[in-house]
């Protein structure tokens, strides 16, 4: 559902240089949203969005580092495209079926598998084979984490969520041809 609305808006989620910029995107394609940058007493908390009849609030949490942000509103956008709810108030614990599906929405749409799994297999070969692993592996997600503007715990946490996908793709499947699974909507009944 993501990868489709994506594509729909023109982004070709195969490309190598794949990045978004959620803020802008967000600015360019909702016309009744505004968005605004609010210093939250916490740093847990992520965004919040509030849907109207007329017009549609979002504040992200200027706490957040600029990779955070650019998650974090992808994550509202999520809200916004998908969810019939008004109000989301989206915290870096919340541990639900509307806040997994805009994570995983935020990081398909912001990391697509289309691109990421191909990039990353490229670039451990060189990596891995130049460098320390542990010097390697810091440096790869770096590396990713700057490509796809995102951070680096997105990027730690989409290689663990796709590793069954990126065996697949090691082992000759086309990346049109992987069957997409995730261990979290495996190990938990929703």
């Amino acid at each position: 559902m993501v990868s489709t609305k994506a594509e729909s808006l023109g982004f070709n989620l195969r490309a190598a240089n794949y990045r978004i910029d959620a803020i802008r995107l967000a600015r360019d394609i909702c016309l009744d949203l505004t968005i605004e940058m609010m210093q939250f007493n916490t740093s847990d908390i992520c965004g919040v969005l509030v849907k109207g009849e007329v017009s549609t609030y979002m504040a992200l949490n200027t706490r957040r580092s600029a990779t955070g942000k650019n998650f974090d509103c992808m994550h509202e956008l999520i809200h916004y495209m998908f969810h019939d709810r008004e109000q989301f108030i989206c915290d870096a614990k919340a541990d639900n079926h509307l806040e997994w599906q805009a994570n995983e929405g935020a990081a398909q749409f912001l990391v697509p598998y289309q691109s990421f799994i191909p990039n990353y297999c490229k670039l451990y070969d060189s990596y891995y084979g130049s460098m320390k692993p542990d010097k390697a592996h810091k440096t790869l997600i770096a590396h990713l984490s700057q490509q796809y503007m995102v951070g680096e715990l997105v990027i730690t946490y989409r290689l663990n969520q796709l590793k069954q996908e990126i065996g697949q793709y090691i082992d000759g499947t086309p990346i049109d041809g992987i069957a997409i699974t995730s261990a979290k909507k495996i190990t938990k009944n929703y």
